[in-house]
């Protein structure tokens, strides 16, 4: 068996890390089957490995996906894997003419892996909105996003690292968390449809830092770190006073 680096080891792990559950994900929606998209990831992940000498670390993405989307065209276009796809299926036994469809057009299936990937970036885009914002959250409320990231909004094991409170309770402590966080992005997307040539008008009152904040951020279209370098203050204290401004914009 040919030798490998540990940096190769390193590398395969890491991009196996950054994206199997992506392509997971997209292909469990292409195929409806969890056990068929799982093969068809690790396959690519297999194909990957055994490239690995030819392949660098910025061809990663674009290989899996060809390979994924190869995987799954051919997936549709099988039609001994239709008719295992569909025969246990309760409302296909209802209607077997769909067993026998033709295979998929290129062109849908396209539109398909198009529609997932749309959709991969509007999620990216509000996560990474999200995480702008955490860092002007309370403490707890920092926890409670990290608990139910990490257990995957299991109340009763989140429950655990809260101090032993009933599973109730951190529904109900979840539940206004998201409201908060909910709350913050609707205004958040209200301020963004300012236009840059013109300034803001708050109803409320704010501090001379929140004001100054708010202007460089929508009227000048500065991101959190260059308002802080601008200012020549912390990043999370920009944030903050981002965050504490919501309350008073309408």
């Amino acid at each position: 068996m040919e030798m490998c680096s540990m940096k190769q080891v390193v590398s395969f792990n890491k991009c196996y890390q950054r994206y199997y559950d992506l392509f997971f994900w997209r292909c469990k929606k292409a195929v409806k089957d969890e056990t068929v998209a799982s093969g068809m990831v690790q396959e690519a992940f297999l194909k990957l490995w055994m490239l690995r000498d030819h392949l660098g670390a910025d061809d990663n993405y674009d290989f899996l996906k060809g390979l994924l989307k190869k995987a799954v065209r051919d997936y549709y276009n099988s039609a001994k894997n239709r008719f295992n796809a569909n025969l246990f299926r309760l409302d296909d036994l209802e209607n077997p003419d769909s067993v026998l469809k033709p295979p998929i057009e290129e062109q849908e299936l396209d539109e398909l892996l198009e529609s997932l990937h749309h959709e991969d970036l509007i999620d990216q885009q509000r996560w990474e909105e999200v995480q702008q914002i955490i860092p002007s959250l309370t403490l707890f409320q920092q926890r409670l996003i990290k608990l139910c990231m990490k257990y995957n909004f299991s109340y009763d094991r989140m429950s655990y690292y809260l101090g032993g409170i009933s599973d109730y309770v951190v529904a109900r402590q979840v539940e206004e968390m998201l409201k908060s966080l909910k709350q913050i992005l609707t205004t958040n997307e209200r301020l963004k449809e300012v236009t840059p040539k013109s300034s803001l008008v708050f109803s409320g009152s704010l501090d001379e830092l929140q004001q100054t904040v708010m202007n460089m951020r929508y009227d000048l279209q500065y991101s959190f770190q260059q308002i802080a370098s601008e200012l020549s203050i912390a990043e999370s204290d920009v944030k903050k006073a981002y965050a504490r401004a919501f309350q008073v914009c309408k």
